[in-house]
């Protein structure tokens, strides 16, 4: 998205040019006697040539980022893993005590909170807004995963055993990121035929989850003589990592 540029007057402010392909929208900020500064975010919808109210903060900065801005699903896994890293898809939300609660989930996680409404993430920011880096479970925390990225690892392989080992790593990114892909149209779109891409995705990524293990066994068992190895979470994680970058890049393009 564009850089941000202030407005005819220090009460607004643009991202980007309007009419330019990199526009994303505008905060604007109303205040006066009887009410504090606020600042409310609307974002550019290019397919509807229109804004929608996507939020509002007590500052600008805060404001500007609930446009175009990135939702992560809010699921916390487990110690070692941390928080959910993919994209939200859809919030599920209900009124307890008279407070309207929600959390962000991807497509893997859609089905959480079983009873609670499920809405689709863009339709719920235009109704009730929502800001990022604001998840309801607790600080969001993502254990560093200190591996290079597998490309490299590829080149830098000792043995022809080793590069068909992380080959077989590299070849599992996208099939997961196509399968989280399916996940989250699903949740958004509940059809039966979404259902059944997902499906076909979901066959996709096994075949290449047990192709990479079954090249991690070989590997172990050909250059350090280990029989029935299993495949490390850390590499799990590894081809997570990679597959959640590669989600983001290629979904405004999907």
């Amino acid at each position: 998205m564009a850089e941000w540029q202030q407005g005819g007057y220090d009460g607004v402010f643009y991202a980007g040019k309007k009419g330019t392909p990199q526009y994303g929208g505008y905060v604007l900020r109303a205040d006066g006697e009887s009410n504090p500064e606020v600042w409310f975010a609307f974002e550019w919808n290019a397919r509807k040539q229109a804004h929608a109210w996507v939020g509002s903060a007590p500052t600008a900065e805060e404001a500007q980022k609930a446009v175009k801005g990135e939702f992560l699903c809010e699921v916390y896994r487990n110690a070692e893993t941390g928080h959910c890293p993919w994209p939200g898809a859809v919030v599920r939300t209900t009124i307890y005590k008279g407070e309207r609660l929600r959390i962000i989930l991807c497509g893997e996680h859609a089905g959480v909170m079983k009873g609670w409404e499920s809405v689709r993430l863009e339709e719920y920011r235009t109704k009730h807004g929502l800001l990022p880096d604001d998840p309801t479970m607790g600080e969001r925390i993502t254990p560093p995963l200190d591996l290079p990225p597998i490309r490299e690892a590829v080149l830098k392989a000792g043995t022809t055993t080793e590069r068909h080992m992380w080959s077989a790593l590299n070849r599992a990114v996208e099939p997961l990121a196509e399968l989280q892909y399916w996940r989250a149209h699903s949740a958004r779109f509940p059809l039966g035929l979404n259902a059944q891409l997902r499906i076909d995705a979901s066959g996709a990524w096994k075949r290449a989850h047990e192709h990479a293990q079954g090249m991690y066994a070989v590997y172990m068992r050909e250059d350090h003589g280990q029989e029935n190895a299993t495949l490390p979470n850390d590499f799990l994680r590894l081809i997570e990592r990679e597959a959640v970058k590669s989600f983001k890049e290629a979904k405004g393009g999907k």
